[in-house]
């Protein structure tokens, strides 16, 4: 419950191993020592032999789902390496706190993760959540920070900071510009497009990398249209792009407002190609625009449901069989930065922050989304965006690729 600090021991069925979960925000405790044991207190220590994860998600919000999803693969991660033997011998004790995707809960999150004693970050869905997290916990450890490995929030400003113990599982927002604009161009051969944000630091940068990115191309892009994430009527946004002849739409914001807005133009009559970014993939987008969201395309990294080969094969069983629903789009993404984070500390030989940190500037492996390793500033490289579409309500490789 929102509001309300209590601890709880998570019993992942089809693994048959309790790692305690503590979802956090402020208040009382009550505490669990099921999977590893817990102490009351502003400064919450866990028992010898623990490695305390902080684990920032949106619990509550329009993008709930999709963090959800994320944070359960961490989950699964977890418990699988506990079950192993944990990380140098020590249980991975995940501590979850929502952050709600918005600034100010992202910043009460953070100091209050900090203030636990976390020895490192897995988590992030949303980048304007993530983006004032980023001094937090460069500062933390005594000002020498925490390993803060970012697993579904993207926007280039996260890696263009100078932080040192940033890491992004999610391939950068500029590489999804890319995607975007060469499908535009490619196989859309949009004549004309219409480019909207919802004013969030994710959507913004996807946006603007995205209209940047076909200046030299035969497409005319409109001036970009930013409305707040709150806004339920696009009829303003429908009339510009009538007005204007757009002939495709790209929705760089988040997938509870792409529902609205694709219903709102298809019952206007407008059936030009509408295409989401990354944010605007889930399957509650699909609920919620009902029969309208099938032909909408969408730019992603490797989705959870696209995964192929006995590790993908493996995951999904597990995943289903713990939490009795099929894995989110960014349920990959989480599962990948735990793991990360215990390949870093196996490579480090320790657990201590600074260590960490410099192990993960050189870590390579093979994850489940695919090779997991990150150039100097941090972001992910090696890796790439698709287009996904929606055909029988349900997200399919598109056809044609750029």
């Amino acid at each position: 419950m929102k509001g309300m600090r209590h601890f709880s021991a998570l019993r992942i069925g089809g693994l048959g191993l309790a790692i305690t979960l503590l979802v956090t925000a402020c208040g009382g405790t009550t505490p669990s020592t099921r999977g590893g044991s817990v102490t009351h207190g502003t400064y919450l220590s866990v028992t010898h032999g623990t490695y305390l994860v902080g684990a920032p998600y949106p619990e509550t919000g329009s993008e709930a789902d999709g963090g959800t999803g994320m944070f359960k693969g961490e989950q699964l991660a977890a418990t699988q390496i506990n079950k192993s033997g944990g990380v140098l011998g020590h249980k991975i004790v995940l501590s979850g706190q929502d952050d709600a995707c918005t600034p100010q809960t992202a910043v009460n999150a953070a100091n209050d993760l900090v203030s636990q004693g976390v020895q490192a970050i897995v988590g992030n869905y949303c980048s304007s959540a993530a983006q004032p997290e980023l001094p937090i916990f460069a500062r933390a450890n005594g000002g020498k920070g925490i390993p803060n490995i970012i697993c579904a929030a993207n926007s280039t400003t996260l890696t263009q900071g100078g932080y040192h113990n940033v890491f992004l599982i999610n391939p950068s927002g500029n590489i999804q510009a890319g995607e975007a604009a060469g499908f535009f161009t490619k196989v859309l051969k949009t004549k004309t497009l219409l480019v909207a944000d919802d004013q969030s630091t994710y959507a913004v940068d996807v946006a603007h990398l995205t209209v940047s990115d076909l200046k030299s191309s035969s497409t005319k892009v409109l001036p970009i249209e930013s409305v707040p994430d709150t806004t339920q009527d696009f009829s303003p946004i429908i009339i510009t792009l009538q007005t204007d002849h757009a002939t495709a739409v790209y929705w760089t914001g988040y997938y509870a407002q792409a529902a609205l807005f694709v219903r709102q133009l298809r019952a206007a009559g407008v059936n030009i190609p509408f295409v989401t970014a990354d944010g605007g993939v889930d399957p509650a987008f699909i609920s919620a625009a009902g029969s309208v969201a099938n032909g909408t395309y969408a730019t992603m990294s490797t989705v959870t449901q696209f995964l192929t080969g006995p590790a993908a094969k493996a995951f999904r069983h597990d995943y289903v069989s713990t939490f009795h629903s099929q894995p989110g789009p960014y349920a990959a993404h989480g599962y990948d930065g735990i793991y990360t984070l215990a390949k870093a500390a196996e490579k480090a030989h320790s657990l201590n922050p600074v260590k960490v940190i410099a192990a993960l500037r050189s870590l390579t492996f093979k994850g489940l989304t695919g090779t997991v390793s990150f150039a100097a500033n941090g972001a992910r490289k090696g890796a790439k965006f698709i287009v996904l579409e929606v055909a029988k309500s349900q997200y399919e490789l598109a056809p044609r690729q750029p």
